[in-house]
Order: C-alpha cells, then sequence, then structure tokens
C-alpha cells in the first residue's frame, strides 16, 4: 500500500482510538505507521537488494513492536531524567509514599504505554494491510521467511484512500460549521470520523477479500482449453472492485483472463489468453538449479519460463506473471541465466523487467 495511505490509516487510529493523544503522540503514529516503507530505497541497490529487502524484515510483525517501542523510549528517557532532577520518579529519601508512586504510574503510562499502544497499532494495520497485496509481507522474520500475499487489494487503492479523508477532512469541516454556530462538541474532534472510516475500511476488505474468493473458485470450477486447472490466482483492479485479472495454471500453459464478477455466467474460460510452458530440457532444468533462478522461484508467485536457442547457446528467462496481473510492472524482477551448448551456465544474474532485451 501506498505510504499516503499508510499515513492517513495511522491518524485516523490515532483520532479514532485516541482522541485525547497530543499532537506529537498523532505524529509519532504517524511515523511508526510509515516507517516500515523505508525499505523501498533497497530499490536503489539493484533487483537482488530489492527482492531482498522489500516486504521482509521491517514489514516483519517483531520490526512492528521494535519501532512501537523505540519512538516513545525517546521521550521517555528525557522524562525519566527530568524525574531524577526533580525527585519525582526517584526520591531523594528512599521512602515513597503512594503519592510518588501514583505520580510515577501515571508518568510511565502517559509517557510510553498509551503511545506505545498507539504506535504499534499503526505499525500492525501497516503490515496487515500490506498483507492483503501482491507483493506480500514476511509477517514471521527471522523464524520464518514466508511470504504472506492475500491478492485483495491493488497497490494503491483509491476506494480506501477516498474513504480515509472524507474520515478525516469531513468532522474538520463539521467542526468549522458548529465554531460558527457557537455548538458545543460531545467528543473529542474527529474521534467518529476516524472509527467511522477505520470501520469501512475493514467492510472495504471484507467485500474485497469475499469477491476474491468467488473469482478463484468461478475459475478452478471450469476448464481451460480442455485441461483442468492445477492452480489459480486472482489479481484486483484498482477502479472497480468487481474486475479481477485471472491467471490460470494447466498442465500445458498459464491462462491470463479477466474476470468481471457482475456477468459470471457469460465467463469464457476458452477466451483466455494461452501463455504455453516450455518443454522439459536438459537447458532448462540446468538454469532452474542455478543460484539466481532459485532465489526468484522462493519469492516468485506464479513463475513462467521461457527459452531461446541462440549460436552460442541458450537462454532462459524467468518472469512472474503475477507483476502484469497485478499492473506493477515498475518493480518486476526476473531471473537472466545464459547456458552454452553443452548447458553449462555461463552467466546468470537478476534483472529488472523493463531491462530485458526480450
Amino acid at each position: 500500500m501506498d505510504i499516503v495511505t499508510h499515513g492517513l490509516a495511522s491518524f485516523a487510529i490515532a483520532r479514532g482510538f485516541f482522541p485525547r493523544a497530543g499532537k506529537l503522540a498523532m505524529a509519532s503514529a504517524v511515523l511508526a505507521g510509515t516507517i516500515a516503507d523505508i525499505d523501498w530505497l533497497s530499490n536503489y541497490f539493484g533487483p537482488w537488494g530489492f527482492l531482498t529487502w522489500r516486504g521482509t524484515y521491517i514489514h516483519s510483525i517483531l520490526a512492528a513492536i521494535l519501532i512501537s517501542a523505540a519512538i516513545p523510549a525517546i521521550p521517555l528517557s528525557a522524562i525519566f531524567r527530568r524525574g531524577l532532577r526533580t525527585n519525582v520518579l526517584v526520591p531523594k529519601d528512599k521512602t515513597i509514599s503512594n503519592d510518588t508512586r501514583a505520580k510515577q504510574r501515571s508518568i510511565l503510562g502517559t509517557i510510553f504505554v498509551a503511545p506505545f499502544l498507539l504506535q504499534l497499532c499503526a505499525a500492525l494495520l501497516h503490515i496487515g494491510m500490506d498483507a492483503c497485496q501482491s507483493d506480500g509481507v514476511a509477517l514471521f522474520l527471522p523464524l520464518s521467511s514466508k511470504r504472506f500475499a492475500a491478492d485483495w487489494l491493488p497497490s494503491i487503492d483509491p476506494w480506501i484512500l477516498t474513504i480515509l479523508i472524507a474520515g478525516i477532512a469531513l468532522p474538520e469541516l463539521f467542526h468549522l460549521v458548529s465554531s460558527e454556530i457557537g455548538a458545543k462538541a460531545k467528543k473529542p474532534r474527529g474521534q467518529t470520523g476516524g472509527i467511522l472510516s477505520l470501520a469501512l475500511v475493514f467492510v472495504y476488505g471484507g467485500v474485497r477479500a469475499t469477491l476474491h474468493s468467488n473469482v478463484i473458485t468461478l475459475m478452478q470450477s471450469q476448464a481451460f482449453h480442455g485441461e483442468t486447472p492445477r492452480r489459480a490466482s486472482a489479481f484486483p483492479e484498482p477502479l472497480s472492485p468487481l474486475t479481477w485479472h485471472g491467471v490460470v495454471e494447466t498442465e500445458s500453459a498459464l491462462n491470463e483472463i479477466d474476470v468481471e464478477t457482475t456477468s459470471t455466467s457469460n465467463f469464457d474460460p476458452d477466451a483466455s489468453l494461452r501463455l504455453f510452458k516450455p518443454e522439459p530440457s536438459p537447458a532448462l532444468e540446468a538454469a532452474r538449479n542455478t543460484v539466481v533462478a532459485r532465489r526468484f522461484l522462493a519469492a516468485a508467485q506464479i513463475p513462467k519460463a521461457s527459452m531461446e536457442k541462440t549460436e552460442s547457446g541458450y537462454i532462459v528467462v524467468l518472469r512472474d506473471l503475477r507483476y502484469a496481473a497485478a499492473g506493477e510492472t515498475q518493480h518486476e524482477i526476473a531471473a537472466l541465466i545464459e547456458l552454452d551448448l553443452n548447458n553449462k551456465v555461463t552467466s546468470q544474474e537478476l534483472v529488472w523487467g523493463r531491462d530485458l532485451r526480450h
């Protein structure tokens, strides 16, 4: 999900569920809810760096906890030092009264516990929303490198953006109108808008998830060009929740087809675009056993191999059809392996899909 959506969602959490948090706490919540996207900088370190870092370590649950604890630790340390000087946290005498203990609990709760919970909610919402996309996130690193990708939401969803902007902007408009007529607000400003916008986002996500499941079921129940589906994937269209881009694997091919959920009775699997798999060969097997190919295949959702014979040997390209189906070809990664006529690897590398020569 884009960083603007994450920032708005984090702000909605702060307003909706921590309405009395100060400006600093709200700013730190937005920071905690967006900082994971710093791994986007791995784009500048080439395909291998991007594949290694994007959506992995900083998008894990452990990272969310550590980040949420680190951000309020800075003001907490300052308050602790100030407390030492004013004898609020640690009195000069060893006798601590009940009033002092109450002050200690109040300070710790205000400075650390509440901000930590706020920032943790924002950070977890970030990785949760990203897990609903096709890129996926490695939630349980360092215990497991498995990526979770539900394929429910596009990378930029205009409907979620609209809901969140409305949930933040409309309460401000109502506040201006109320202040003009002298009405007093019964709740903290923006609380209802924050809660309502997040609730609508979750409902919208549930609708997307249901439609995705229905599309998968539809494709798996059909024969594509006389072949039974082995696996089916569906990717969302950003502007229309009713349109999905499907990819179905059969014995001999990968079939690409768009599915309209409003007209499933007219669904024709034989109208799909067939991308035939290459015939098994020693060259293809050697290419798949390279370090680069294994790294690529570990992250690919819908791998598709193509092989070209040249005068000096073979060129094998491994691509992930997920990028095109999800409309995210800007950061498409492919594996390029070259072999000689004896099926020995002469070069292997991860490349950007846009840089492929063919």
